[in-house]
């Protein structure tokens, strides 16, 4: 895909259905750390908030990108991100910080998030884009 300085254009994330999901983990996550125990106030709470708002910041900043392989790479960015907080959500669960089904809404979210995310990396590669 040759880039043509007339092709380019400004998209705006916050239209994004995916902007609004990482949104949503963002309400999540700040809820949850709240029950976590004291030992964590400077591990895995702050673990948990970084991953989870990396996911959307990662977001915007590809999509607010000009030129597609940039996107490719801050989507790529996002999906490790998300990768990330599906195992602080999981040492979470298993330290009995959060229940079960607290874990597993976030977990549903996590996960169709990371399938929109794959979703628009094949759409990227697809159009070209290395």
């Amino acid at each position: 895909m040759k880039n043509n300085p007339d092709n380019f254009f400004v998209k705006d994330p916050q239209k994004l259905k995916l902007y609004d999901m990482c949104m949503e983990l963002n309400k999540l996550v700040y809820q949850h750390v709240k029950q976590f125990p004291w030992i964590e106030e400077k591990n895995m709470k702050i673990q948990a908030i970084k991953s989870i708002s990396s996911i959307g910041a990662n977001l915007c900043e590809g999509n607010g990108q000009i030129y597609p392989a940039k996107e490719l790479t801050f989507l790529n960015n996002s999906l490790g991100s998300a990768q990330e907080s599906r195992y602080w959500y999981d040492l979470a669960r298993v330290n009995s910080y959060i229940t079960e089904e607290q874990f597993k809404t976030a977990d549903d979210l996590l996960q169709a998030v990371i399938l929109i995310l794959i979703k628009m990396m094949k759409n990227l590669k697809n159009q070209g884009v290395a």
